[in-house]
């Protein structure tokens, strides 16, 4: 009887543990407020198709190639960190990730007594588009109300596609919803400690991945009024 009752105590902490699993991944509501980690990003996205960014920065013999290493690097984030899924056929995805490098520079801060550099910093600036395929909504770029007379630039101005490989022309850069999302990100260089410029651009093409995941997070909201409807 003893036995019994300790199987099947052992069964149901086995069901609660996996409920509670279940629970965090798919999300829960707590005070109002869906959480969890499926809360975190838009249900109804499924597919990001990524093409290779575009480098536009001057590329001198250690950073040639850097802009697939970062493709590589913003595939694998959002492998490991959303419940998106990259798919490789345009056609079939439900959203576009496009990417261009725009600078990428190298600092000088300090050197040894043999003229030797001892410490220096690598910045590079990158500018990011995460475009809804389906109805050419910019998800990078959250919608504004527009304020009383205001044109609304989401609804009223004419689309105008966003392509990596040129500057961002005049009249986009009035329209708030087409402006690609900055992101810059550092990396230090101390020789001294073993640290090259391998690893500095390694820290970098890390960074850039998980800005541009958290940028693909969407805003918390409270679920108690679309509950009531």
């Amino acid at each position: 009887m003893a036995r019994t009752s300790r199987r099947q105590f052992l069964a149901f902490g086995a069901a609660a543990l996996a409920a509670l699993a279940t629970g965090c991944q798919n999300g829960f509501k707590i005070f109002g407020y869906r959480a969890g980690a499926d809360a975190l990003y838009d249900p109804n996205i499924k597919t990001v198709y990524v093409p290779t960014f575009n480098n536009r920065a001057f590329q001198t013999t250690p950073y040639r190639g850097f802009e697939v290493d970062v493709t590589q690097a913003v595939i694998r984030e959002i492998g490991k960190t959303t419940p998106f899924r990259v798919t490789s056929d345009v056609n079939k995805a439900d959203t576009e990730l496009l990417g261009n490098i725009v600078s990428i520079s190298k600092t000088l801060l300090n050197r040894n007594q043999q003229n030797q550099i001892r410490e220096g910093e690598i910045a590079v600036s990158v500018d990011v588009v995460w475009r809804d395929l389906r109805d050419g909504t910019i998800l990078s770029n959250p919608r504004r109300t527009p304020r009383a007379g205001e044109l609304n630039p989401q609804l009223d101005g004419p689309p105008i596609p966003f392509d990596p490989n040129v500057p961002v022309p005049p009249q986009v850069k009035e329209r708030e919803d087409l402006r690609p999302a900055p992101i810059l990100a550092t990396g230090r260089l101390l020789p001294e400690l073993g640290e090259t410029n391998a690893s500095a651009t390694k820290r970098i093409q890390e960074q850039i991945a998980v800005q541009i995941v958290s940028m693909m997070e969407r805003k918390w909201e409270r679920t108690e009024n679309a509950d009531k409807k």
